[in-house]
Order: structure tokens, then C-alpha cells, then sequence
């Protein structure tokens, strides 16, 4: 059941629970859906709603007014109605401000003048109550009297009779209701609904976790806010458009007529006819032109938003969350979304106004031809839930499944050199053929329920108009009817068939993006678990870098613990190299430094403050990292080298002169306008390290970050790769994964990590005379050296035609 606010978010109460498990940050509570007050107000509902009806139904017109303009007290119940209707409006005021008065004392329970309050709306319930009680018993009773002792009683009709017992009724147990108040309002501690939330105001559940929003039609159709006064421009058309198109039939039927009577009324109508018709169609383009134009501007905005959001998630979301799937988000998603909330809505519109104002004009000519027509729209509506309910499931599923295809595609095109390098087409080609196939068999049952809907519609709605036809044929042969308004109502009803027909299909519609909204609003209702800015910012950013006793656990691999207790220090201006065996946590040292993951236990300061507290945008820009393998963009070199600041091109130039790229960029016919190609696969191995020393360069970094980027090149491009990255560690602080002993030697301090710890620590020579893992893997090397280089992974295969060792 959906809870019912009482206590308003913005009236949020800080943590104060001791036994729940979890931190949270706030709370608030709420009332469920059904409970006491709730009972009362509907049964007060139903009892003004049952005399009114009673009363309204009463015998002819003329006997209705003669019992309110001749009152009398036992042959009129027109005070029972003035007095129902009193007491459900007054009771239903009082019973919910009753209710929040107790919820105020449930938290205040010494405040005097709360309980005044209550302890006065009790009495007043009870009393008020008490007398309606009393004046239905006392009327019930007179007119009782009288039915059984006076002979000239002219009595009241019988629905009159039923509305008496039926107000005397209630009100006996809403009197029972009134004195039960005492105890459900003090119960009402028990009954409340706590809700607790993080930071970022977000709903957990019992285990700590984010629920997710309900996410239907309402909610969905709220995207196109923004966009509102360009639909209600669109509406005021769509109405236009529509009345003209439920005249039409109408002048149908009246040009038969005219045509039996004479060519110049049979003009006149005509005339008429195609001047609505022409009306119509100019309001009908100016309709479909503001809503294709609302829908544009809509899924423009909802895909910005939708990017925005994805692209603030932490590195974590990325990792659990494959890239096909979330551009198909931005994609197809957005678009099935567009199209229901605008076009489809002024189709929906259309057809609902054509239906409402086809069948009032069908009343009018002929209300008997009018009921048999409505005596299947109840059917048609219990199916079209039904069917609804059905296609938004499978149409969520479709779409999951279409989007794991588009995964796979996305992944094999990307990597298209290494599918060709291991002559995986056939594999690939399987791969996503399986991924449509899974697709393709959810299409089907689709495809089904939709033809099977679309079938059974189609034969009651065109078994209604055979009947009609038949109906309204035997009242023309029976002289009951003119041939014209024959020919107007069926008009009307293959209009009324029609858009019934297409409401069904709209619902489908409406369903399928119901069910595509759900994933959108998902990621749109994310809040990232590592934030992109906010916080403070140092004035003075020295550069030293301290773990303190870390543990952190991959959020993609919970069972397997990456760091464990890792504690080291770096000093402004050191150079640090963290050795091991692959696997052993170096890289993921250097992502925590950059905040791409918190962890689970333990610090990390930067500058001697905690990282956490630090704004993101800002310590970002003071750190820089070079991998093995850089990333390029599809753009121009003087783009990706200014990739994290706005500069100039004489920034650029000398970026580029500290990384030794220069020189080679000036080779190229475009110079710095050279397009890298999809991942730089235009430029070399060498030339692409470069580029990237020098994107790290022109933020003039306090902090280096580098996993050893010459270890993947040639021995030109190294040399000038390591040209490049010694220019750059001049003057800071430089944290470093080894693979060569060059760079180990020259480090102030050496890190050996393996299985999550740091097991050896200080210099280069400090650690060989130490006989531990450090020198067992420098033996490993020098005895590989020859071959294999003097890599520091257990699983080495790279080349050293450099001898660093000799260095």
C-alpha cells in the first residue's frame, strides 16, 4: 500500500534511532493508507453520495421540485439531504485536523495545549455526531408514525423511504465511529510508517539501501512540464480541430435530408460542410506542428538531463553498468518516451474528445441507437487494462533485451581491430544474433497480446455497428427515424469505433513507455555515491599524499578484497614507486588518490586534509595521471591536448614542446587540427603517450600519477617518451607504478605491494639488502633481463633493449 504523508519531508527530524543498523540522515513519518480516519471519511463519503443519489432518483421532475418548494417535514427528506451533506463536509474536516493534532502529541505528549485541542474535537465529533443521530431517529420516527396511524398520510416515494434508513443507519455507526476515536488516536504511534533518508534525501528501506521512486503514467507525463505552455497552445488547436471533426457527420446526415428537399438547400450545406472541414484542417496542422515541435524540445531536454545524470555516477556505476546499454537509454528509451508524452498525447486527447462529443450528438438524435452502442464500453475498458498491464511488462523486457544487443554491438565495433586480429566475426555475429533472438522472442508474445487486442476489439466494436445498423434500419423502415440522421449516427458510430480502436492502441503506447520511463527515471533518480564537486579547497596545495590503514573491496567483485590495511606516506616533491606482482593493488592505489572509489575502512588525506572533505572539481585539477595505455578522443590533437582547460594555442604548443610532441604534430599536413581517429588510432604508440604527457602537462599538476608509460614502446619512442616524463616529474610530487628498474633506482622511496599490503618499503638499496620480496623480484628480472626485460610483474613480457640496470 502507499503511504499517505503526514509529516512533510522539508520537516525532516535529524538520526535519533539506536537499534536500526544503518546510518541515515534524517526521518519523517507517515500514516498508512488504511486506518482509522480514512474508514470514517469513507464511510461519510458513501453516506452523502447514497441519500443524494436516493434523493436525485426520487420520483418525476414535478415531484422533486414539489418536495423542496412545499417542505413538509414527514413527506420531504430534503432536510435529511441539507443535513447529510453538512455533517460530511464538517466531519471530514475535523476528523483529519483530529488526526494531526494526535500525530503532533505523539512527539509532544506533555504539550497542554495540543491536548486541549484534542480533547475538544473528540467532544465535538461525538456531539455533532450524536445530533445527526438524533434528528435522523426523530424524522424517521415521526414519519413512521404517521405511515402507520394516519389515514390521510399521502406518504413519500419509496427511494425517499430508502434514504431515511439509510441516513438513520449511518449515522447510528458513525456515532459507534465517533466514540472509538479515544482509542485509534492514541494508537496512531503504533500505526505510523517510518521513513528514513540519506544525504541526498533518498527513501531506504529496512536494509539501508535507496528505494526506488514509483515510477508511473502521472510521474512520467511530468517530464513535459517545461514544455506546458507550448501544449496548451497545441490543446487550444487540438480542440478546434476536434470540434469540427464531431460537426462533420452531423452536415452528413443533413445533406441526404437536403438532397430530398432541393439543390439549393443541398448547396448551402455543402458549403458549410467544406468550410468545417477546411477550419479543421488548419487547426489540425497548427496542432500537430505545436506538439511534434513540444516533443523535439522534450527529448532534446530529457536526453541532456539523462547525460547529465549518467555522467556524474561514480567510476563504481561504470563498472556494474555496460556502455551499449546506457547509450541505448539515451536512444531509444528517450524517444519511445517522446513520442506518448506529445504526439501520442494529442492523439489520446483527440480521440477521448471525439468519443465524449460523438456520443453526446448521438443522445440527441437518438438515445435508444446511443445505448445499444455503449453497452460495450465496459468491455472494451476491462480489456484495454488488462491489455495495457500486459504490454508494459513485456515492452520492459523488449527493451532490456534490445539493449544488451546494442551492448554487444557497441563492444564488438569499438574493438574491432582485435575481433579482426582474432578472426572472431563468426563468434561476434553469434554473440549478438543470440542477443536479437532473445529480443525477437519477446517481440512475439508482443506482437501477440497486440493482434490478439486488436482482433477482439475490432469484432465487438464492429458487431456493435452491425447492430446499430440493424436497429436503426428497422426504425427507418418504421417511419421512426430519417434517412439522414441514419446516416449521421452511423457516421458517428464508425467514428466512435475508430477512436476507440486507437485509444486501445495509445494505451499499448503509453504502457511501453511507461515501462522505458522506468529505467530512464532510475538513472535519473541516482545520486552519485562519490559526488563530482562540493567541498572545500586549499589555499596552499602542497602535494603530500597518506594512506592510513585502507581496506576496499571492488563494488563489481564484493567477495574479493583488493587492499588490506595499506598505510604509506608521500612527501611534497618525493618520488614514490609502488612495485609488485600483478594484481596486487598498485592501480587501484592510484584510482583511490583520484577518488574514483572511497574506501571501506581507513583515510586518504591529501594536502593533510581528508580527501572526502575535498572538492572533487578542485583537487582533480591538481593531479594528473599518464597510464600505460592513454585515451585519446575522436577529435583534433590541440583538442585532447586542452581536454581538462580552457587555453590558448600557445599553451598547447608549449605542452606539447615539454612532452617532445611537438615536433611530430608539426610533421602532420593539419599540424595541431590533426584528427586522432576513434582512441588516437591515427598516431602511433609513442606518439599517443606523448600527446597524453602533455594533456597532463598543461594543468601544471602539483601531483604526477603514472603507471610506467614507455613499458608497451619501441626504444625510440621510449627514450622519447622518458624524455618527456622526466621533464615533467621535475618539481612534483610523483607517485609511480614500476616496471622498470631505472625508474625504481631514482625514486626517493619504493613501495612494495603485494596482496593488498604493503609488505616492504623504503629505498631501492635499502630493500635489496632487506633479502625479501623486492630483491626476489629483481633477481627474477635480471635473470629474464636478457630476453624478456627487466619488468617488475611476475608475468613479464615485456621488452628492455634499453638495459636499464646498467643505468
Amino acid at each position: 500500500m502507499d503511504p499517505e504523508q503526514v509529516n512533510q519531508p522539508d520537516q525532516l527530524l535529524p538520526q535519533e534511532d539506536t537499534e536500526v543498523k544503518f546510518n541515515y540522515k534524517y526521518k519523517y513519518y507517515t500514516l498508512p493508507a488504511v486506518r482509522y480516519v480514512n474508514l470514517l471519511k469513507l464511510f461519510l463519503i458513501l453516506d452523502g453520495i447514497s441519500v443524494l443519489v436516493l434523493w436525485l432518483v426520487g420520483g418525476n421532475s414535478v415531484y422533486f421540485e414539489y418536495s423542496i418548494t412545499h417542505f413538509h417535514w414527514t413527506e420531504s427528506v430534503f432536510d435529511t439531504v441539507l443535513v447529510t451533506v453538512t455533517k460530511v463536509v464538517i466531519l471530514f474536516a475535523i476528523y483529519s485536523l483530529l488526526e494531526d493534532v494526535s500525530m503532533k502529541l505523539v512527539d509532544e505528549p506533555f504539550n497542554s495545549t495540543l491536548q486541549g485541542h484534542k480533547r475538544w474535537l473528540h467532544a465535538f465529533c461525538i456531539l455533532f455526531s450524536i445530533l445527526c443521530l438524533a434528528h435522523a431517529s426523530t424524522k424517521g420516527g415521526f414519519v413512521l408514525y404517521r405511515y402507520l396511524h394516519d389515514s390521510d398520510y399521502s406518504g413519500m416515494h419509496i427511494t425517499y423511504y430508502v434514504a431515511l434508513i439509510t441516513s438513520a443507519t449511518f449515522c447510528f455507526l458513525e456515532t459507534l465511529m465517533s466514540l472509538l476515536s479515544f482509542t485509534f488516536m492514541q494508537r496512531l504511534k503504533v500505526f505510523r510508517v517510518l521513513h528514513r533518508l540519506d544525504e541526498h534525501y533518498r527513501e531506504l528501506d529496512e536494509n539501508g539501501k535507496p528505494i526506488k521512486k514509483k515510477v508511473d503514467l502521472k510521474r512520467m507525463l511530468s517530464l513535459a512540464k517545461p514544455e506546458a505552455g507550448l501544449i496548451t497552445v497545441a490543446t487550444l488547436c487540438l480542440l478546434v480541430s476536434s470540434g469540427t471533426t464531431m460537426i462533420a457527420p452531423l452536415f452528413f446526415g443533413k445533406v441526404v435530408d437536403a438532397a430530398l428537399i432541393s439543390m439549393e438547400k443541398l448547396n448551402l450545406t455543402i458549403l458549410i460542410l467544406g468550410l468545417i472541414y477546411g477550419v479543421g484542417s488548419i487547426f489540425s496542422f497548427l496542432r500537430a506542428w505545436f506538439f511534434t515541435l513540444s516533443g523535439q524540445r522534450l527529448v532534446a531536454r530529457l536526453r541532456k538531463d539523462l547525460f547529465n545524470s549518467v555522467i556524474k555516477q561514480e567510476v563504481a556505476f561504470f563498472d556494474v553498468n555496460r556502455t551499449g546499454e546506457l547509450t541505448n537509454r539515451l536512444s531509444s528509451d528517450t524517444q519511445v518516451i517522446q513520442n506518448a508524452i506529445t504526439v501520442n498525447m494529442s492523439m489520446l486527447s483527440r480521440n477521448i474528445l471525439q468519443i465524449i462529443g460523438s456520443l453526446v450528438i448521438m443522445f440527441v438524435l437518438d438515445p435508444a441507437l446511443t445505448g445499444v452502442l455503449l453497452s460495450v464500453v465496459p468491455i472494451v475498458s476491462l480489456g484495454a487494462v488488462q491489455y495495457g498491464y500486459m504490454v508494459k511488462n513485456l515492452r520492459q523486457k523488449f527493451q532490456d533485451r534490445l539493449a544488451d544487443a546494442s551492448t554487444t554491438a557497441e563492444e564488438a565495433l569499438s574493438s574491432i581491430r582485435t575481433v579482426r586480429m582474432f578472426t572472431s566475426e563468426k563468434k561476434t555475429s553469434q554473440h549478438y544474433g543470440s542477443d536479437i533472438d532473445k529480443s525477437y522472442q519477446v517481440g512475439k508474445k508482443l506482437a501477440l497480446v497486440q493482434g490478439g487486442f486488436d482482433g477482439v476489439i475490432g469484432i465487438i466494436a464492429y458487431g456493435a455497428i452491425v447492430l446499430v445498423l440493424w436497429y436503426g434500419g428497422k426504425l427507418v423502415n418504421e417511419k421512426q427515424l430519417s434517412p439522414g440522421i441514419l446516416t449521421s449516427f452511423l457516421l458517428y458510430t464508425l467514428q466512435v469505433a475508430m477512436s476507440f480502436a486507437m485509444l486501445s492502441s495509445l494505451y499499448g503506447d503509453f504502457m511501453q513507455a511507461v515501462g522505458a520511463s522506468i529505467r530512464i527515471f532510475d538513472l535519473m533518480d541516482r545520486k552519485p555515491e562519490i559526488p563530482i564537486e562540493g567541498g572545500s579547497q586549499i589555499v596552499d596545495m602542497e602535494g603530500s599524499v597518506e594512506f592510513q590503514d585502507v581496506f576496499f573491496t571492488y563494488p563489481s567483485r564484493p567477495d574479493t578484497q583488493v587492499l588490506k590495511g595499506v598505510s604509506f606516506k608521500v612527501e611534497p616533491g618525493q618520488v614514490v614507486a609502488l612495485v609488485g606482482p600483478s594484481g596486487g593493488g598498485k592501480s587501484t592505489i592510484v584510482n583511490m588518490i583520484e577518488r574514483f572509489y572511497d574506501p571501506e575502512s581507513g583515510w586518504i588525506r591529501l594536502g593533510g586534509n581528508d580527501l572526502t572533505t575535498l572538492d572533487p572539481q578542485w583537487f582533480r585539477q591538481q593531479i594528473s595521471m599518464v597510464s600505460q595505455e592513454p585515451t585519446l578522443f575522436a577529435c583534433s590533437i590541440k583538442d585532447n591536448i586542452s581536454y581538462g582547460k580552457d587555453c590558448t594555442l600557445e599553451e598547447v604548443v608549449e605542452a606539447a614542446k615539454q612532452a617532445n610532441a611537438h615536433n611530430f604534430i608539426m610533421g602532420f599536413e593539419e599540424q595541431y587540427d590533426t584528427l586522432v581517429g576513434e582512441r588516437g588510432v591515427r598516431l602511433s604508440g609513442g606518439q599517443k603517450q606523448r600527446v597524453a604527457i602533455a594533456r597532463a602537462l598543461i594543468m601544471n599538476p602539483s601531483i604526477l600519477l603514472l603507471d610506467e608509460a614507455t613499458s608497451a614502446l619501441d626504444a625510440e619512442s621510449e627514450h622519447l617518451v622518458q624524455e618527456a616524463i622526466d621533464h615533467a616529474m621535475k618539481g612534483r610530487t610523483v607517485i609511480v607504478i614500476a616496471h622498470r628498474l631505472s625508474t625504481v633506482r631514482n625514486a626517493n622511496v619504493v613501495a612494495v605491494v603485494d596482496k593488498g599490503k604493503i609488505v616492504e618499503q623504503g629505498t631501492h638499496e635499502e630493500l635489496l639488502a632487506q633479502d625479501g620480496v623486492y630483491k626476489r623480484l629483481v633477481l627474477r628480472q635480471l635473470m629474464a633481463g636478457a630476453t624478456n626485460g627487466l619488468d617488475f610483474n611476475i608475468n613479464n613480457d615485456k621488452d628492455d633493449s634499453n638495459g636499464h640496470l646498467l643505468d
